[in-house]
């Protein structure tokens, strides 16, 4: 067995996922057999039965590590107790660095009382309105409301609970302006940390100082990991170029540092006749560590940044027992190592990527370079080898990038051509210099910073002339794809005979497309509802039968939080359908918890027509929406009760409301409720009726205007509100389902107990987004049957 740390991690990672995704942990008493393997494997020394043992340790390990996590049993006096509808005061100690980002700040306390009555536990703090000026081990008070810190259950929805849950946090807060944040006393606990942090801070200004504000924000995020200080168009621009790794230090940097500074020494001691007789290649390797270390601390110590310590580590090591390292060994190794002490590092995108993007360019660059043919010397073979490493990386992390983020650039093998010397080699090697310089020799520091800083820009210029390359519009690759990408690097690992290698890549690309193809297949011609969880906002998907699509409405705050719906909700959930165009965008009226979402669908799907009453109102999000369907050139459709029925995507679509538009909509927005878009859909015995927010006076026209209002499911209108879904207008519908889409704990107590109660008299089944998350229905067209699919939104048990 050539690298059984492979085994071992692999089962550890089988471990930890089995027991975060189904629940499933291997009985104890499994560990005797373990230890009995163990133990013959020592004394017989039996290799096999030594890994195997192992294996089967880390397995249990694995899956009783995520228990403090997944199923905590939580004191009495931890802070998940005293969740309440009212706000309370908090007294806490910060535990880490404020991560601010735009005008959005975290704060992470340790708390310490709640109303006064001692508490415990950690809670995350977010505001939304600018800096908060506290650091590392203050102690601070503010008023707050407490909320579980939970899934909104929608698809593509990043798993932010479970995020929080790895980090021992399980209650949120959210505080609107800073100045509601009371300092008590500074510099009471994490002494060390806070002396780290300030000097991240004394950096930051240094670079601020010292540099224009294009190049300091990226500056800060390369050298003090303040990746918060790069603003959203750049960062958007490196995205594309598909080097927005760079923005975020990780193995990349560490590596190229620590190389830069092991070959400084080497040249140094090379000087010396006398040490050139001593092999002190550890000595050497042992003094960049404080480099390293110093740089992990001042970075905020993320994940990838410790996992390229612990990788380096390991091979200083195996250094000094002066053995020869395998790299995959020493790879997981690393990966072993960071998943014991933090085993939801495994969930972390950037782990998984960057652990991805170092196995395929340990196992996919020495097949490209077997392929080249000149000579294994001078520059050109170092470009070769360097255009090798990029491509084994981009191959390796392609699928898994498009999957996460629904975007992939094949420009990142040109664009690391000049990220790499600019940035990495060059802004980052003399950025550090000129910190540590900044101290004690300002004269050597300026010139380092400046030169750092004009490094940045020409990357920056450079960026935008690679933008202007065409690009692979966004994709989301299917999971059986992800899989059989990991599967093909595991083939690559594994297999050393080509035939066989090519055989097993065949089966796992015929077993792929088949399961995503028999997927696809599966609602072929069916017409599908898909309710989204937004919060308290509306969205609605539906997939017709033909395969045309449409969106109705698009969620969004009522006031600015730094949230956008559309880019962080409703975009995931359609880029993990498949859904990369919407054919009919409709808005039902232009309130901000309807419209926001479609900004950002607008600005990044293809448009098919937009539909709208043709009310015109002077709402800033309807206005923007406007305008940038008209620079678009989308085409516009009216849809008011004058228009007869029509078919669209293989369905009746009957437009029941509003009356036809005299110009302007009124500006009460109580009254412009009543001008919400009101229509219903059905093929063969199902129908479906979305009524946005009208109110009674919209149903009293209804009541009287409409030939039919009966329908299977009703999109319960305004959020379940008591001045919506009136007694006649529901016996009139007589829904068997009712979907009514609303906040969690929502400020509005909506949805109103009365209009509870009356769905429940019509005899309609409810579903409500903030306590079941989206709801997928199937409808056959020719039965009308329904198949049901919930996507609830996931909390931690915390008894």
């Amino acid at each position: 067995m050539e690298r059984p740390l492979l085994l071992i991690l692999a089962a550890l990672m089988t471990g930890i996922g089995a027991a975060t995704y189904t629940g499933l942990l291997l009985p104890n008493w499994l560990s005797l057999p373990a230890a009995l393997l163990l133990t013959f494997g020592l004394v017989a020394k039996r290799k096999p039965y030594l890994v195997i043992g192992m294996a089967l340790l880390a397995l249990l390990w694995g899956g009783r590590t995520t228990i403090p996590y997944i199923s905590p049993k939580l004191p009495s006096d931890h802070i998940s107790r005293k969740i309440a509808p009212n706000p309370v005061t908090v007294v806490g100690i910060l535990c880490n660095r404020p991560q601010a980002k735009g005008r959005t700040t975290r704060l992470f306390i340790d708390t310490e009382s709640v109303n006064g009555v001692p508490s415990t536990g950690r809670i995350l703090i977010t505001t939304t309105e600018g800096f908060v000026p506290v650091m590392t081990g203050d102690r601070v008070s503010l008023v707050t409301r407490l909320r579980e810190a939970r899934n909104l259950g929608i698809p593509g929805e990043y798993d932010f609970r479970r995020l929080l849950a790895f980090q021992g946090i399980f209650v949120t807060g959210h505080l609107s302006d800073p100045a509601g944040m009371i300092l008590l006393k500074q510099r009471v606990k994490y002494p060390c940390q806070r002396w780290i942090d300030e000097i991240a801070v004394r950096l930051c200004r240094y670079i601020d100082r010292s540099t224009n504000s294009a190049e300091s924000g990226v500056l800060k995020a390369l050298l003090v990991g303040e990746r918060g200080s790069v603003g959203p168009e750049l960062e958007e621009l490196y995205a594309r170029a598909g080097v927005n790794h760079i923005l975020s230090i990780s193995g990349f940097h560490v590596g190229i540092l620590g190389f830069v500074i092991y070959q400084l020494l080497t040249f140094i001691a090379g000087r010396s006749e006398r040490l050139l007789h001593y092999n002190i290649r550890w000595l050497l390797l042992l003094a960049t560590l404080p480099f390293i270390t110093f740089y992990l601390l001042l970075s905020g110590a993320a994940p990838a940044t410790v996992r390229s310590a612990l990788m380096i580590a390991a091979c200083f090591l195996a250094l000094l027992l002066e053995r020869e390292t395998d790299a995959l060994n020493t790879l997981a190794l690393a990966a072993f190592a960071i998943l014991v002490i933090s085993s939801g590092a495994l969930f972390d995108v950037s782990f998984q990527l960057s652990f991805l993007a170092l196995w395929g360019i340990l196992v996919v660059s020495p097949l490209l370079l077997s392929c080249y043919r000149g000579e294994r010397n001078g520059l050109g073979y170092r470009l070769v080898q360097f255009g090798a490493v990029s491509a084994a990386a981009i191959s390796a992390t392609l699928l898994p990038v498009a999957y996460n983020f629904h975007r992939v650039s094949v420009l990142g093998m040109l664009s690391n051509f000049v990220v790499v010397p600019l940035l990495g080699y060059g802004a980052v090697v003399a950025g550090f210099s000129a910190l540590l310089f900044s101290a004690f020799a300002p004269l050597v520091a300026n010139p380092l910073i400046v030169l750092a800083a004009l490094l940045v820009s020409w990357s920056n210029l450079a960026m935008r002339w690679i933008d202007l390359i065409p690009q692979i519009p966004r994709f989301t690759p299917s999971i059986y794809a992800v899989v059989g990408s990991i599967m093909f690097l595991l083939v690559l690992t594994v297999s050393a005979s080509g035939k066989r290698r090519l055989i097993l890549s065949l089966l796992i690309v015929i077993l792929s497309c088949s399961m995503a193809f028999s997927e696809k297949m599966r609602d072929r011609g069916r017409l599908k509802l898909l309710f989204f969880s937004v919060g308290h906002g509306d969205s609605t998907f539906i997939s017709f039968p033909d395969g045309s699509n449409m969106l109705i409405d698009g969620g969004g705050a009522l006031r600015e939080n730094g949230f956008d719906v559309g880019e962080r909700l409703i975009a995931p959930a359609l880029w993990s359908l498949g859904i990369d165009r919407i054919d009919r965008m409709v808005l039902t009226h232009p309130h901000p918890d309807h419209v926001k979402g479609l900004l950002f669908i607008a600005d990044n799907f293809k448009v098919g027509e937009f539909w709208e009453t043709g009310y015109q109102y002077d709402y800033p999000s309807y206005r923007r929406l406007k305008d940038l369907l008209r620079s678009r050139q989308v085409a516009t459709r009216i849809i008011n009760n004058r228009i007869p029925p029509f078919i669209a995507g293989g369905v009746v679509i009957e437009p029941l409301a509003p009356p036809e538009s005299t110009g302007l909509g009124f500006a009460n927005d109580l009254e412009a409720n009543e001008e919400s878009m009101v229509f219903r859909v059905s093929i063969g015995r199902f129908s479906a009726l979305f009524t946005g927010d009208a109110g009674f006076a919209s149903e009293v026209q209804l009541l009287a205007k409409a030939r039919t209002l009966q329908s299977t499911v009703l999109k319960v209108a305004h959020h379940g509100s008591r001045y919506s879904s009136s007694t006649p207008f529901l016996k009139a519908v007589a829904p068997q389902l009712a979907i009514i889409s609303v906040g969690y704990q929502n400020n509005f107590h909506l949805p109103a107990d009365d209009t509870v109660v009356d769905l429940e008299k019509v005899g309609a089944r409810i579903h409500r987004t903030d306590r079941k998350g989206s709801l997928e229905l199937s409808v056959d067209p020719a039965t009308g049957r329904m198949e049901t699919k919930e996507y609830p939104p996931s909390s931690i048990d915390t008894e």
